[in-house]
């Protein structure tokens, strides 16, 4: 009877950590900072201007340098200077970096 009672308990130890793990665990999403090259279109929900560089090029000063978009299904970019796409993203409201880009 023993045996049984160490079993039935580490069963529902197992369960209980899977549970648990399946609520912690994090969703990756597609949300990536791309910069505000283009001043033509000033505002920072406005995908056009956007291009994704992988390392930090935003210095002070200026309006708009970046911000987070979810760029949804598109693929993720592999080089600097891919443009965001301009359909299918989302801004990510608060994300705005102020500055310029440093090029």
């Amino acid at each position: 009877m023993n045996k049984i009672k160490r079993l039935a308990f580490g069963i529902l130890v197992a369960g209980l950590a899977f549970g648990f793990s399946a609520f912690t665990t994090v969703k990756k999403r597609s949300v990536l900072i791309y910069y505000k090259v283009d001043t033509t279109y000033p505002n920072a929900n406005d995908p056009r201007g956007y291009v994704y560089y992988s390392g930090d090029m935003c210095a002070s000063g200026g309006n708009t340098c970046s911000a987070q978009w979810d760029i949804g299904t598109h693929i993720p970019p592999v080089g600097d200077g891919e443009p965001l796409p301009t359909t299918g993203v989302t801004f990510q409201t608060g994300s705005v970096y102020s500055g310029h880009v440093d090029l």
